[in-house]
């Protein structure tokens, strides 16, 4: 199956906010508490957000998203709803080139993931990220999440 990515909707961000996967789910009840409130700031905050649809179907397989806070740091961020893994591969290659293109934007890309998803840890290691730190309560929910960081080369 093809992916196909465009900018976000309220309505994509409607829909997703229930249906994402289980374990992103989890991961954003723990650091926001609220899955629709974090989507909405995703959407509201990013300067770029996108949609990621199964061309064939027009499923929506995530979202994702780059929250700037200075010239050089910059907040990736990505939620997926189960249709991913019909998408997963054309993803894949996608998201290594956005990545790459968001850290000639922002020097520095940081955030963190819930220490226990390891589809997130994967997929962050896959696009370059490196876990610096690990904080054993983080967010509302106070459950371990991973630290990572880009860093451009220079």
């Amino acid at each position: 199956m093809k992916v196909q990515v465009r900018a976000s909707t309220q309505s994509d961000v409607d829909h997703l906010a229930t249906n994402l996967r289980p374990e992103d789910t989890e991961e954003v009840l723990a650091s926001h508490g609220d899955v629709k409130e974090a989507l909405q700031q995703g959407l509201d905050e990013s300067e770029e957000c996108w949609t990621i649809v199964v061309e064939e179907t027009g499923e929506l397989a995530g979202i994702y998203g780059l929250v700037g806070l200075d010239n050089s740091i910059g907040i990736p961020w990505l939620l997926t709803a189960p249709p991913i893994t019909k998408v997963w591969m054309p993803f894949l290659r996608g998201s290594r080139k956005w990545v790459e293109e968001a850290n000639n934007k922002y020097p520095i890309l940081t955030n963190a993931c819930d220490a226990d998803y390891a589809v997130a840890i994967n997929w962050l290691k896959f696009v370059g990220f490196t876990f610096i730190k690990r904080h054993e309560t983080w967010g509302v929910g106070n459950k371990p999440f991973l630290e990572f960081v880009r860093i451009q080369d220079v």
